[in-house]
């Protein structure tokens, strides 16, 4: 797409017509801006739509809203013995491979010098990785109405039905049955109802950032997400309920585990 930013004129100058809007926005000479990086968000704020107010309509809920939920969680949890981490990933629908992605060694090295700074070795840091669970939460495709012979016939999450558990043969997602069970009785004792998301067998789906981080680090784990229309267009649609709900089941998630 080839963004329209202004029209030129005779009172405009046309060389390096971007560089100068910076340099007067940062108040700086133009020579001073040796590069920059610069991208293109939707302008407008997210709101709530629908005849209830039952649906959030806002560019980039995928994954913003999972790091939303879980930062909400993270604080709202209860003090406990276990160590309770966030991680929230750069250049996540990019490929991961930076430096700081979920690709790089970034949260392996970090895990292991919190176990550094509590004077534990190497050993322990691996005990500690094997009795670490994991939720890879990114958001579910919901069944569209446009689209529905695009879905599995049986599993077909829908908005406000609850957070979805996502399940791949081919380990595109790094749920398993224990992985499974353990979201399953996480949303049961949080009182939410869940959903199951399965890609059709013979259409290609997305991954996550769980199988990348697998490779760094050998946690059990689970891929879940709130089901949302329109995945990666401009403005996505997701469900009020079902945010609410995963909040909830990540407040669970910090306070038992």
């Amino acid at each position: 797409m080839l963004p329209l930013l202004t029209q030129i004129t005779e009172d405009l100058q046309k060389e390096d017509l971007l560089i100068i809007h910076l340099a007067e926005a940062l108040e700086c000479p133009p020579d001073d801006i040796l590069d920059f990086d610069i991208f293109l968000n939707e302008y407008e704020k997210g709101c709530l739509v629908g005849l209830q107010k039952e649906f959030i309509s806002s560019g980039r809920l995928d994954d913003l809203a999972m790091i939303h939920a879980g930062v909400w969680a993270l604080t709202q949890a209860k003090p406990s013995l276990s160590t309770k981490v966030l991680a929230c990933f750069d250049h996540e629908e990019c490929g991961s491979t930076s430096k700081q992605g979920a690709a790089s060694p970034f949260l392996a090295h970090i895990l292991e010098r919190i176990l550094i700074a509590q004077k534990k070795d190497r050993e322990s840091y691996f005990q500690a990785l094997a009795h670490s669970f994991f939720i890879s939460a990114d958001m579910a495709h919901a069944l569209h109405p446009n689209a529905m012979e695009k879905h599995d016939p049986v599993n077909r999450p829908i908005l406000n039905g609850g957070p979805v558990i996502k399940i791949s043969a081919n380990q595109s997602y790094t749920t398993d049955a224990e992985s499974a069970a353990v979201f399953t009785a996480l949303c049961q004792h949080s009182g939410v109802q869940f959903q199951k998301f399965v890609n059709r067998s013979d259409e290609r789906g997305g991954s996550t950032i769980g199988p990348i981080s697998s490779t760094h680090l050998d946690i059990r784990s689970v891929d879940i997400g709130n089901p949302v229309l329109a995945m990666h267009s401009v403005r996505e649609l997701g469900g009020v309920k079902d945010h609410f709900a995963i909040a909830n089941v990540f407040t669970t998630f910090f306070e038992t585990l």
